[in-house]
């Protein structure tokens, strides 16, 4: 069972929340896992807020490094950290912008002794007022440089609360999980609502591979026109599908790749850039 454990925290810390996995375990008192990450996204393919493909004429980038750690306060209680310490972002057009992204901050709890299934509230801590102004890199036909904001964070506070069940299947290499969240959001933005399934399974006794669905959808009939860019997730929604591997070096040291795209299969693309994102990463675990 400790494998399945750890195969599920390697899905929690990924580019965005848009990937972000959950289940039902918690850590055990006292355990931690720590992971650093790398990963890039760049794309020019932007689905509007109609769902209609257009290309914009310049890619948008976006960078980041992140940190994700979780502690077990005791065998039922997980506290978890979502970091993305350094984030940029740019157009093929601008000047690149960075910052800190929002903080998450959450708690986990182990509802059942007898079977994985858990409940996870969490804080999205806004950093910056959602504003991060980039320059375009030429001047426009009056000679004068063009400004976009393209923020790090979104400005505004997040509650996301979510509800995970895991199974692990009789090998202890292989398990399965489905989670539903709930995204409770302030100034005025939509809340979201985000479901998805994964499934896990350990190669060799040294690689774990992971497969990922997830869909979001918006949970109110009205965008708040104020905050329309794709960065703040006004309206946004989405199918995403992933694929994870981390080989294990020792029994505390891992490396992590991550792939992960979108598509509109099961809920349609809108104010999204679509395109995939790779993730690169160290983890250790104790």
């Amino acid at each position: 069972m400790k494998n399945i454990k750890s195969i599920i925290v390697i899905c929690c810390c990924l580019f965005t929340y848009y990937a972000q996995a959950q289940s039902g375990w918690t850590r055990e008192a006292k355990g931690f896992y720590v992971q650093a990450s790398a990963a890039h996204f760049s794309s020019n393919n932007y689905y509007t807020t109609e769902g209609t493909l257009a290309d914009q004429g310049s890619t948008f980038n976006t960078s980041a490094f992140l940190i994700y750690g979780e502690y077990g306060i005791s065998d039922r209680f997980t506290a978890i950290l979502d970091l993305p310490l350094v984030r940029l972002n740019s157009f093929s057009t601008t000047e690149t912008v960075g910052g800190v992204g929002n903080i998450q901050l959450g708690i986990k709890y182990k509802l059942l002794k007898s079977f994985p299934l858990s409940l996870q509230v969490a804080l999205d801590i806004p950093t910056n007022d959602g504003s991060n102004f980039a320059q375009s890199t030429n001047a426009n036909a009056f000679g004068e440089f063009d400004e976009i904001n393209l923020p790090v964070s979104d400005g505004e506070f997040n509650v996301w609360t979510t509800l995970a069940a895991s199974h692990g299947f009789d090998n202890g290499k292989t398990y399965a999980s489905a989670f539903s969240s709930v995204n409770f959001r302030t100034e005025g933005f939509s809340n979201q609502l985000q479901a998805g399934v994964e499934l896990g399974h350990l190669f060799f006794d040294k690689l774990y591979v992971i497969g990922k669905l997830k869909i979001q959808e918006r949970l109110s009939s009205e965008n708040n026109v104020q905050s329309g860019s794709f960065l703040f997730g006004e309206g946004t929604t989405f199918t995403n599908y992933g694929v994870t591997s981390m080989y294990k070096v020792t029994d505390h040291f891992n490396v992590v790749a991550q792939y992960s795209d979108y598509a509109g299969f099961l809920v349609e693309r809108k104010n999204i850039y679509d395109g995939g994102t790779l993730s690169l990463g160290v983890s250790f675990e104790y």
